[in-house]
Order: structure tokens, then sequence, then C-alpha cells
């Protein structure tokens, strides 16, 4: 029988030893498993207890990506800002710069609206407790408008509309407020997910501010969930388009390349009950359409896209400049519950 040999970790190079880290720290979004079942942060979060040194080392891999899926996760994550803004003014060791190290955020609470005592339904769905307010916001505000990309339900977006106003004020107060100094946020993709509104209130609590509308004029790239909650239009072989293109206002949208549509790619014959509790080991089709096809013909929206040729995984259809489409290389295990977090957290 052969001996294993054991060596020291402590015997490592400092640069191979943080890799190693760095590496076992990713989280799992990729994972078989739902995200209730197992939290995809899991290893992160237990590499943080090992040590200041480790957990220095790995929350930029934990932060890099930040999956809030209800309101209790909304709540300790605001509660983790509190706690690093305690930690900054202690002048402590565990204190780390959020911001820099957030480029992917989602927000999105399933089921209605945040309902913390500090995120009431008064009079906005997000606003919060006059006497509290300024500090949550103060604190969340800089790391949600600070990621390149960020997802929100529509019944999240009161929330952003609370943030810009806070960084658009903020910036007013610093005199940094000409028409040549960039914009109080770095958002470049926006994506939208959950319950799209079908009429255009949504959107004019965007568009009726001065922040509101500079915010929609500077996003690059917008993306959303077709489909939510009926998994059979997941297996319709054209493309149906969200029904809040029709309202959209597209010409706010300035700066505006491209809309990503993704379509997990599931069989006709899908068993509801595996969507639902076991999984589907599904590729994803992601349809690219231009912003001058939606921009410039704002009132003569497709309702579909008609079916691609069959193309196999990691091949691209390009069937104009305005349409192309294109299939994931790899798989990801589909659930009804939490499919689109996995899309999002993987593949956008």
């Amino acid at each position: 029988m052969e001996l294993i040999t054991r060596f020291p970790y402590t015997e490592l190079p400092v640069e191979l030893a943080l890799m190693i880290l760095e590496y076992s720290a990713r989280p799992t979004f990729d994972q078989a498993d739902l995200y209730d079942a197992r939290n995809p942060y899991l290893s992160a979060l237990a590499l943080c207890r090992v040590s200041k040194i480790v957990r220095r080392a790995v929350l930029p891999e934990l932060l890099h990506t930040i999956l809030l899926r209800d309101s209790i996760h909304v709540e300790k994550f605001v509660h983790a800002l509190r706690i690093q803004k305690v930690h900054k003014q202690g002048g402590s060791d565990l204190h780390l710069e959020y911001a820099p190290r957030v480029h992917k955020m989602w927000i999105i609470c399933h089921g209605g609206n945040l309902k913390p005592a500090h995120l009431l339904n008064t009079p906005r769905a997000y606003a919060l407790k006059p006497s509290e307010s300024p500090l949550d916001i103060s604190l969340l505000a800089p790391i949600l408008l600070t990621a390149p990309s960020l997802a929100l339900g529509w019944s999240s977006l009161d929330l952003l509309v609370e943030c810009l106003e806070h960084a658009w004020k903020s910036r007013v107060a610093t005199h940094v407020n000409n028409e040549h100094s960039p914009p109080p946020w770095s958002t470049q993709t926006l994506t939208l997910s959950c319950s799209p509104p079908t009429s255009g209130p949504r959107w004019e609590r965007l568009t009726d501010t001065p922040q509101g509308s500079t915010f929609l004029a500077s996003i690059s790239h917008l993306s959303t969930n077709p489909y939510v909650c009926d998994y059979k239009s997941h297996i319709s072989r054209d493309y149906c388009l969200p029904l809040w293109m029709e309202v959209t206002p597209w010409a706010s949208f300035k700066s505006l390349k491209t809309v990503f549509l993704p379509y997990p790619r599931i069989e006709p014959s899908v068993n509801q009950f595996a969507l639902i509790f076991t999984g589907i080991d599904s590729h994803v089709e992601l349809l690219t359409l231009s912003a001058s096809l939606l921009r410039d013909h704002c009132d003569c929206i497709p309702r579909e896209i008609e079916a691609f040729a069959e193309i196999g995984p990691g091949e691209e259809c390009i069937r104009s400049d305005d349409i192309r489409l294109k299939v994931s290389d790899s798989h990801i295990r589909w659930y009804t519950r939490d499919g689109w977090e996995k899309v999002w957290a993987c593949m956008l």
C-alpha cells in the first residue's frame, strides 16, 4: 500500500496559497442543487471564519457577484454594510471596502415587496423610515450603483429610485454637477425580471426625474427573462418577446446597444415534476437584439422572433445585423424556481 505524502499548506508559496484560497471561495452558481438547498456561497463563508488573512483573501470572490433573492438576504446585506461602517470608524483591520469589489448584483424578491421595518411600504414600496433612510440608503446606494451589472425585479424598482435620488443629491451637495462629470453610478447592464408591467407607470418612476432619465440614458445593455413562472413558455420553438417591450420608453435608452433574452432549451416532452423538484439539465439559448431594432421601430416591435435553424452548443447563428442567437457551451441544472438566477449568475 502506497503512503500518501502530505504537504503542509503553510509551506506553499504565498502566491500559490492565495490562488488556491480564491479558487476554493468562488461561489458555486452552476451547481446542480437548488440555491435554497445548498448556499452557493457556502465555501466562501466557511473560509472567512478561518482567519483575518484568509477572510481578506476570499472576500473579493464572495463579493464579485451578490445574489439577494429575498428580503431576508437584503436585510442581512444591509446589516453587513452597517458592520463595515463601524469597522471603518474604529480603524479595524476587519474593514473592507465592498463597492470596488462588487461587479454583479441581483436584488429580486419573489412574492412581493420587502417588508423589514427599515424598508417599509410607505409611501414607496421600499421607502425607509425617516430616522433610518439616510443611513441605509447611504450605505446601500454606493454598492448597488457601483456594480457594472445590476439585476432588479420590477417590484424592486423603487429601491433603485431611492438609491438614484440619494446619489444625485450627494452629487449636487459636493458640487460635482456639470455636464462633463461622470454620473454617480457605473451600471452598464440592467436586467429586469419578475412580473413585468404591461403599462407605463413603472417606467415613469425613472423617466420623470432627472436622475432616472440620466440613468436610463447611460445603460448599454438591457436583459430580461422573457417568462418567469409558466414553464410551457420555455418550450416554444419561436421566441416570444416580453409584453413590456411594447411600452418601454426606448428613446430614453440613448446609449443602448443590445438587448439580451435568454431561453432555456427544454424539450416539449419535459416532465413538469422534474422541472420543479429534480431539475433538468439544459443548454441556454441567448437571443440578442440590436437596440436599433427596438428604438428605431418602437411603433412596430415584433411580438415574436421566428425559430432559427437548429444549432448546437457553443454555436451562433446570425440572421441579420439586428438579430442573432447563440447556444451556451455548457448546460445548467434548470429549475422553475431558480433557473433565471443561474442563467444570470453564470451566463449574463
